[in-house]
């Protein structure tokens, strides 16, 4: 056979032909098909543990391994209910208080706004993964403690801490300190207290859930007065002041002629003159009544003070006498005040002070008094009606010259016609006796002291002195003279002149037969001039009879107006006027019917 022939032939039966490539790709495809296969088991096994806790598992010590997400909350929830009432205690010490003053205070976490969140809790340990050590723990079992996460409604549990604020909180007592004659009683400043919200929120949300103890905050609120302002007053003011008694020693005068006093003040009665300032509320002091103080020690020095006298002049033996005037002595109010509350604070011998009366001289000395004279400066007379049916009226007569004769008006000093007469009593001499009251003639108390004020009106006018004040009777009485004269009815209607001159005015009064006389002695500054007017528009009254017991018969009298001068001159010269118009009504003629009417 020839070669050509070798070559050409086809290869022996049942042997492959090599084909080298073709046997590593089918390796490569079961490799492939191998890995495929692995990988969607290890995608099975991941997706199969995605949603289940690993084994071993727990969260506060509820087991929840291997189970599906939901029965892992299911079983969370109702293990974890029991947590949910359990009350958050929370202790409470205002900051530097001790221990005993430590509080609890229960919150009730569903009230508080606080719970529990399962979900969160649970995405700590599901959820898919392809990490191999992930899905290793799921195959073998490895115990663990899983945090258990919670949930904060801040505003539930601020509303909640706030409750509790309203009964933990207290006010501060403010301490007070009352001194009395009894004893000094102090009542004890006490520190208040007050929950820190804020902080104590704080405190109880980073807490939750991991503890139900938790640490709050308070601060202690101090009183505006202190218990150690109340201590030091006690002690440095109160205690020393009323420690011993204190002694007041007076004197009027030097040498022989020296008079002393003495008061002393026991702690029981400086205890009654004290009390205590607050001030601001910080501090406290003790204030001293400065007007009861010299209430008390002018119980005991008082008997040493006299009152200055003033010169003046009184009727002797119808001559008027000068009466020399008189130093008085008064204590040193301010100086004694200052002295004794300093020694008040003090101790031993300090507390005993010295003080000398202060001389007060008289507004009118002795001195001033030779320069006084006395001569007539006018004088006026009136007579009186007489006889058994007016001797109550004159009686009231001789009672109110008896008043008067004598009285002295010093310079500048008003007179008042009811201050000289004195008290119109039975006790003073006066009697019951007729009195005008609407027009009419009644029976009243001191009864014909209008004809004094009559003549007191006329002495004055015609003595110069300045008129005050002065009322005309309603109805014209025909024995005084038209528009000089003058009615008394007290309290309502006064006589009042003022000595206007440098010299005192006596007056001189009194009675001769049916006449009152009356006159001033003193200095007189003015000439008078008088001018009497005629009357004018005259009007008549009725006649009238009265059936009464009680009446008093009276005569009619005419009205009319007059207008009355007084032209004060000095040198001749006009230096002052005086004008007056009365209006008289017309008097009615009152007849008495009844028998036993009259007086």
């Amino acid at each position: 056979m020839s070669d050509a022939t070798r070559l050409g032939s086809p290869p022996e039966a049942g042997l492959p032909e090599e084909r080298p490539e073709r046997g590593w790709t089918g390796v490569a495809l079961r490799l492939v098909v191998a890995l495929l296969v692995l990988g969607g088991a290890y995608l099975g096994v991941a997706l199969w543990f995605k949603d289940r806790p690993p084994a071993g598992v727990s969260v506060a010590g509820v087991d929840i391994g291997t189970m599906s997400r939901e029965a892992a909350r299911d079983h969370l929830e109702r293990s974890l209910a029991d947590r949910l009432a359990q009350p958050v205690v929370v202790t409470v010490r205002p900051e530097g208080a001790p221990p005993q003053e430590e509080t609890q205070l229960n919150l009730d976490p569903r009230t508080a706004g606080l719970g529990h969140d399962l979900e969160a809790t649970l995405d700590q340990v599901t959820g898919f993964t392809l990490d191999p050590r992930a899905l290793w723990t799921h195959v073998v079992r490895s115990e663990r403690e899983l945090p258990l996460l919670g949930t904060v409604d801040r505003d539930a549990l601020t509303a909640a801490v706030q409750e509790q604020a309203q009964d933990y909180d207290t006010d501060p007592v403010e301490g007070e300190v009352a001194v009395t004659e009894e004893a000094v009683e102090v009542v004890d400043a006490q520190d208040g207290r007050l929950l820190d919200v804020e902080r104590t929120v704080d405190a109880v949300a980073g807490a939750w859930p991991d503890s139900h103890d938790v640490t709050g905050a308070a601060v202690t609120v101090a009183p505006v007065l202190t218990q150690a302002e109340i201590e030091r007053f006690t002690r440095e003011e109160v205690e020393p002041v009323l420690a011993a008694p204190l002694v007041v020693t007076a004197t009027r005068g030097s040498g022989e002629d020296a008079q002393t006093a003495a008061a002393e003040l026991a702690p029981r009665e400086i205890a009654a003159l004290l009390s205590v300032d607050s001030g601001a509320g910080a501090t406290l002091a003790l204030e001293v009544d400065e007007e009861s103080l010299l209430a008390r020690l002018r119980e005991d020095l008082g008997q040493l003070e006299q009152g200055p006298v003033d010169a003046t002049v009184r009727l002797e033996s119808g001559s008027v006498e000068v009466v020399p005037s008189r130093t008085g002595a008064v204590l040193d109010e301010d100086t004694l005040l200052a002295d004794v509350v300093a020694a008040l604070g003090a101790t031993g011998p300090a507390r005993e002070v010295t003080t000398e009366l202060q001389p007060v001289e008289p507004a009118i000395g002795t001195a001033a008094a030779e320069d006084w004279t006395f001569s007539e400066m006018g004088a006026f007379s009136s007579v009186f009606p007489t006889g058994e049916a007016n001797s109550s009226r004159t009686a009231n007569l001789v009672a109110a010259v008896r008043n008067l004769d004598g009285y002295v008006v010093m310079p500048g000093e008003q007179f008042a016609l009811s201050t000289a007469l004195g008290d119109i009593t039975e006790a003073n001499g006066y009697r019951e006796a007729p009195i005008i009251v609407d027009g009419r003639l009644v029976q009243g108390m001191g009864g014909g002291l209008s004809q004094i004020s009559t003549v007191v009106f006329n002495t004055s006018w015609f003595s110069g002195v300045q008129l005050d004040a002065h009322t005309p009777h309603s109805y014209y009485i025909p024995r005084y003279p038209a528009g000089r004269e003058a009615t008394l009815a007290l309290p309502g209607l006064d006589n009042l002149w003022t000595n206007d001159t440098d010299n005192p005015v006596v007056v001189r009064a009194r009675i001769g037969g049916d006449t009152i006389f009356m006159s001033f002695l003193g200095q007189r500054a003015h000439d008078v001039e008088t001018v009497d007017g005629p009357r004018r528009n005259p009007t008549r009254g009725e006649r009238i009879e009265v059936d009464d017991p009680e009446c008093v018969p009276q005569n009619p009298s005419e009205g009319f107006t007059i207008t009355n001068v007084r032209i004060l001159r000095s040198g001749g010269a006009e230096v002052g006027r005086d004008e007056f118009t009365t209006t008289y009504q017309a008097a009615d003629e009152i007849v008495c019917t009844h028998p036993d009417a009259g007086y």
